[in-house]
């Protein structure tokens, strides 16, 4: 293979719009590092929708991405700062694939705080792809970006819940849409307060729409869809459901073989004191 045709699979394989591997570079226990460059000539500057080709600085710096299998894949990315003809002000271009200030792309973030969800923010950071400061960001613009969403057509939500830090009592909340698998919001924290004045800035008219609620058996989340959605059914959550039977199973097992243990240690020393009056007997 070409060393062009290498570089076009790349593009192809990274699949970021706009976006092309001009080289890359494999270096061992850290990744493979790509440098990338925009396909496009042109900016249009976003105070007057000119548009500029002149370029007066380059910023690059290097990101985080999905990984390539086993191998973690970092972007060296240039931020181009055009200079407008007719505003006669520097302005830098946007990139679709990642936001201003941060050191890993959207999608990055978005798988990193689906396995979050399932887990917890340790559990992920010790996998060593992003920190857990990098994490705790992720959470909060993902917060930020999605509370000034409204529902649309919600019939069956989900609250659910992530655990910042495991064993600390540290956790969000999340909403889903479990129709469209969507998420809707993370909250900063799972109180009842913050819950009700999420629900209330909705309003009735998505409220009373919503006909199920998959919860967890906090009796809080129920008191909220009792007072708020009156035409919801509140379903528990399978998973917690199946956690509390097998807790309480594990704790009967536990209980029987305790008990178990007591008859036969009773039954033992019964058995102890009859041969021992027999002696005393004889």
């Amino acid at each position: 293979m070409t060393p062009n045709s290498n570089l076009k699979l790349m593009t192809e394989v990274l699949d970021l719009d706009g976006i092309r591997v001009v080289s890359h570079q494999q270096y061992p226990e850290i990744g493979r590092i790509l440098k990338v460059e925009s396909t496009e000539k042109v900016k249009k500057c976003p105070r007057c929708s000119k548009t500029s080709r002149r370029i007066h600085q380059n910023h690059h710096y290097i990101v985080k991405d999905l990984p390539w299998g086993d191998s973690q894949i970092f972007l060296e990315i240039n931020r181009r700062q055009f200079k407008c003809a007719r505003c006669k002000k520097p302005f830098s271009e946007e990139l679709d694939f990642i936001k201003t200030r941060r050191k890993y792309t959207k999608r990055l973030a978005q798988k990193i705080l689906e396995e979050v969800k399932e887990t917890n923010v340790n559990v992920v950071a010790k996998k060593g792809i992003v920190t857990t400061e990098e994490i705790e960001r992720m959470l909060k613009d993902a917060a930020t970006e999605l509370c000034s969403r409204k529902p649309n057509n919600l019939k069956r939500l989900g609250i659910d819940e992530i655990a910042l830090t495991k064993g600390k009592g540290n956790y969000c909340a999340v909403l889903v849409d479990l129709d469209k698998s969507l998420l809707i919001v993370i909250l900063p924290d799972r109180t009842q307060e913050e819950l009700k004045k999420t629900f209330l800035q909705w309003g009735s008219d998505v409220l009373e729409q919503i006909e199920e609620v998959s919860i967890d058996l906090w009796k809080g989340y129920k008191n909220l869809v009792v007072e708020l959605m009156p035409n919801a059914q509140v379903v528990a959550d399978r998973f917690h459901v199946m956690s509390q039977i097998n807790q309480e199973l594990d704790q009967a097992i536990k209980s029987e073989k305790y008990q178990a243990k007591k008859d036969y240690k009773a039954a033992k020393n019964q058995k102890n004191k009859k041969v021992f009056e027999k002696r005393i007997a004889a």
